[in-house]
């Protein structure tokens, strides 16, 4: 058994009776209107950086600081691009001083005793094998 509701509107502060269809008109267009603002609340708007600054928000502009970083980025890896292509310019034995200097971070004297030669021949090889590779660069 379904109960028969009333439904009530407030017309100039006085309450009127009318029907579920006119309610439903009257209140639904009320409710949807409701939802937007209670939706807009939550979600997030966007605004520009100068909107921003007119509210009050203080805003660093590292735009070019990620411009300069990432050009800084790229040569520094073609430079190590070309780098290595020199590197593999060099004979075996050369490239095994650099790997065992520069990357391995081992003196002169343990290459020198590692390839078995002189530490003075040692002296003599690294700055003829820099000079080399600046010649390749």
């Amino acid at each position: 058994m379904q109960e028969n509701k009333t439904y009530y509107l407030y017309v100039k502060g006085q309450k009127v009776e009318v029907s579920e269809e006119i309610y439903r008109a009257y209140v639904q267009p009320e409710r949807k209107q409701r939802m937007r603002e209670y939706r807009a609340k939550d979600s997030i708007s966007v605004t520009s950086i100068e909107g921003l600054s007119e509210k009050g928000f203080e805003i660093e502009d590292e735009s070019q600081d990620f411009v300069a970083a990432l050009i800084e980025s790229e040569e520094h890896s073609e430079e190590l691009s070309k780098l290595h292509a020199a590197i593999e310019q060099l004979s075996e034995r050369d490239r095994r001083v650099v790997q065992l200097y520069y990357f391995e971070g081992k003196t002169q004297q343990e290459i020198a005793v590692i390839l078995g030669i002189a530490k003075s021949t040692m002296s003599e090889l690294l700055p003829r094998i820099l000079l080399r590779l600046k010649n390749f660069l």
